[in-house]
């Protein structure tokens, strides 16, 4: 399988963009990375490929979402316009191109004005007339357990998939952020601008609630109460986005192994055998 860098440095070059100091901006889930000089970021799947067999599927929808709102006004990282969007394959990677935008990485958002960008950005969704899955993102979890097993990692007990499978996820479904917290929310000079769709999907908006309510990057709970929502109402949203952050940090540890990351996978296991 080729470099993420590599391929989407050939990729750019087959479609004319030119880059001569590719930066690596972040390597998770998936590596972006800056194709300067040219303004375009590339997503290459990192992660998400290895655990989602359908992972272009994810980034096509990103693709569809941002651009619908782009053409809307909706500020939201667009996707490129120097070259196809895509997804694109390239030796064995899955990769889209989008609009290089400066941020500040360290701005930190206040509840108060969170919780309502995001009932702002629901009211537009509302109209979204794509095609989105149906299926909760707790599908994850069995992907992520049997991916885990395959190489030879443990650390994930069986039971999880059968825990998932009895959260009843029910209620009137919209299309979703899906992955709605403060790190795809970037502050720019111009305001906020959203980001990160690849988790989209339709179902109830407690998903995207739930999400927010566990970020460490604010409080979480304030943000949702500055929501035009019931917090009360949240039902096993909550639980169901515990489990899925617990699998995917997981997955984070093995290939990333830290201290602080096994500290961080040991609580979510010890919490979710106590859950009642």
């Amino acid at each position: 399988m080729t470099d993420p860098v590599a391929a989407a440095v050939e990729v750019a070059a087959a479609h004319g963009v030119r880059c001569t100091e590719p930066v690596v901006l972040r390597d998770g889930s998936n590596v972006l990375v800056h194709l300067a000089p040219a303004p375009v970021v590339a997503r290459v799947a990192g992660l998400t490929a290895r655990v989602r067999p359908a992972v272009a599927a994810h980034l096509a929808r990103d693709v569809a979402l941002a651009g619908w709102l782009a053409g809307r006004g909706v500020p939201v990282v667009a996707p490129s316009g120097e070259l196809p969007a895509g997804p694109h394959l390239r030796a064995g990677r899955v990769l889209t191109f989008w609009t290089y935008v400066s941020h500040d990485p360290g701005h930190v958002w206040r509840p108060a004005e969170f919780g309502p960008l995001l009932a702002e950005l629901h009211a537009v969704m509302a109209d979204y007339p794509g095609e989105l899955p149906t299926d909760s993102l707790l599908s994850d979890v069995p992907l992520a357990v049997n991916y885990l097993r395959s190489v030879g990692d443990t650390v994930l007990p069986d039971a999880l998939i059968e825990d998932a499978a009895k959260l009843t996820l029910t209620g009137r479904a919209v299309p979703l952020h899906g992955d709605a917290h403060p790190g795809n929310l970037l502050a720019t000079a111009d305001g906020p601008v959203w980001t990160d769709f690849e988790d989209t999907w339709r179902g109830p908006v407690e998903w995207d609630l739930a999400c927010l309510a566990a970020t460490g990057r604010l409080d979480g709970p304030a943000a949702v109460a500055a929501y035009p929502h019931d917090p009360a109402a949240l039902g096993p949203f909550p639980a169901a986005r515990r489990l899925h952050g617990l699998v995917w940090s997981a997955v984070f540890h093995h290939h990333f192994p830290t201290p602080e990351r096994r500290t961080d996978l040991l609580a979510r296991l010890a919490e979710w055998r106590h859950t009642p």
